[in-house]
């Protein structure tokens, strides 16, 4: 089995840093970590990576990203082919430190025949396509690992018995129900729906109707969610709530959904709630980047100033886990071990594998990142997934006038 030691790193636990530090991959488990920085020079048989003083880090977990969605859609009228899709997007995503991705796919009945030409890639026969790559390419040759995050929009009534077949089948690791009908969740401030969702190419009395359709659409019941809520559970898988706008709604899913993960509370009141309760709370790295939600609901720079967010997902744009997490860690809102956990050991709770993979421990899987700083920005050097080295990057450095090389 090969052996890797990587020394001169700064090693950064769940629950402190090791200023300069060494570990050793034994096959594709962590076997030993140093506070000494020692170990590597004994050991003739093994591979030596100098960390330079690199932050190294467990592999970034990301629960809930689309963004899969916009490689196979690069544009509305064009679908790529979904293996070379998926197969493209996990180089991207290694590169961004993501080694663990739950592609959250909306399950909303897409048809072919709409005039939203983002349903072509969510007919139920696309969906399925994309569901059954995801499973293959983690069984098969990858990069990455990938998970199927099924996000369910409770407004499609007609692919409730195929989401109990994929529960039944195991197909998903993550399980959350969506309603984005406008007046609730995410789109409760109807003007903002009409103003910033709808475009500015219809006339009010066009919106008017538009809303009062959107606001009519029948619904899967309160009983078929439970069913769907108790099978998933039986079946150890984790249920995400979304957009959570009331202490009531808090409630009824707490109680009734099995929920575990509490995606993208609405209001600081609901999500310091249920943080206290227990409930993973989930924000935005985008959202800690613009530094506000792009729909104006919970900021979470101030979700986390308050101690209430314990997950940060990318959402729609990978590459903003690594700068969301520097720029907490940097603007003084966490220790630099809290910042990575939002990203590792808090998401590895929040699903159930924590066992394996989260944080960097003697006996854990190695997946994990080498992390420098360039001018103050975060810069991934060399990443790790079951002690495989599967991407390993570093920046020309400018010479006078001129680039070297």
């Amino acid at each position: 089995m090969a052996r890797t030691w990587i020394y001169n790193g700064i090693i950064v636990q769940k629950d402190r840093v090791l200023e300069q530090a060494s570990l050793l991959i034994d096959g594709n488990h962590i076997a030993e970590i140093r506070e000494d920085n020692g170990g590597w020079d004994q050991d003739p048989f093994a591979e030596k990576i100098d960390a330079q003083g690199a932050y190294v880090v467990p592999g970034f977990m990301d629960l809930h990203s689309d963004h899969i969605e916009k490689v196979a859609q690069p544009r509305p009228q064009s679908l790529i082919d979904f293996d070379i899709a998926i197969r493209e997007q996990e180089k991207q995503l290694v590169c961004q430190g993501i080694t663990s991705m739950y592609h959250s796919l909306t399950m909303n009945g897409g048809s072919k025949t709409s005039k939203d030409l983002k349903a072509l890639l969510r007919t139920p026969e696309n969906y399925n396509k994309l569901v059954q790559l995801i499973r293959k390419h983690n069984s098969g040759d990858h990069i990455i690992r990938h998970r199927f995050h099924c996000r369910y929009d409770v407004t499609n009534t007609q692919g409730f018995d195929q989401l109990l077949e994929y529960i039944k089948n195991s197909d998903m690791q993550l399980l959350s129900f969506v309603d984005h009908t406008p007046g609730q969740g995410q789109y409760k401030d109807l003007e903002f729906f009409k103003n910033h969702v709808m475009g500015s190419d219809k006339t009010e009395e066009e919106k008017e109707e538009i809303l009062r359709k959107r606001m009519n659409t029948a619904r899967i019941t309160a009983q078929q969610m439970e069913m769907a809520a108790n099978l998933a559970d039986q079946l150890g898988i984790p249920i995400a709530s979304h957009d959570d706008d009331s202490l009531e709604k808090l409630d009824y899913v707490m109680k009734h959904l099995h929920i575990r993960i509490c995606e993208f509370p609405i209001t600081m009141e609901v999500a310091k709630e249920a943080h206290q309760r227990g409930l993973k709370v989930v924000v935005g790295a985008n959202n800690v980047l613009m530094g506000r939600s792009h729909s104006n609901n919970l900021s979470a720079l101030e979700a986390i100033r308050e101690g209430c967010a314990d997950i940060l997902v990318s959402d729609y744009f990978p590459a903003s886990l690594l700068h969301a997490v520097f720029k907490i860690y940097d603007m003084g809102l966490t220790t630099l071990p809290d910042a990575i956990n939002m990203v590792t050991y808090n998401p590895a709770c929040a699903v159930g594998v924590a066992d394996h993979l989260g944080s960097l421990e003697v006996g854990k899987w190695a997946d994990l990142l080498l992390i420098h700083r360039s001018q103050s920005m975060p810069v991934l050097g060399t990443a790790f997934v079951d002690g495989d080295k599967v991407m390993d990057i570093r920046y020309r450095e400018k010479t006078g006038e001129r680039y070297a090389g």
